[in-house]
């Protein structure tokens, strides 16, 4: 798994599932944002996590877990809101 430190930049909740779109902290503003999907559907996160997600508001600093699928699309799997993910100090 890897994580990247992000500025959300807006969320979708589509009820299945739950994309944020934001830019790694260390990208330039202008640039395109880039797409974690979490997919409760299919179980690869719990109801709670969804929750949390879809919560999250614009401009928020957020590491998220992911696995990539595709330029600029990622399958979220984890969110660590408070900006550190285990192995970070």
């Amino acid at each position: 798994m890897r994580t990247e430190r992000i500025i959300v930049a807006t969320v979708s909740d589509e009820g299945d599932q739950v994309i944020v779109w934001g830019r790694s902290v260390d990208a330039d503003a202008d640039g395109a944002p880039v797409g974690f999907v979490f997919q409760a559907k299919d179980g690869r996160v719990g109801a709670t996590l969804a929750a949390r997600v879809s919560g999250l508001e614009r401009g928020a600093e957020v590491v998220i877990g992911y696995e990539p699928v595709t330029d600029g699309w990622n399958r979220a799997v984890s969110l660590y809101s408070d900006g550190a993910a285990p192995g970070r100090s």
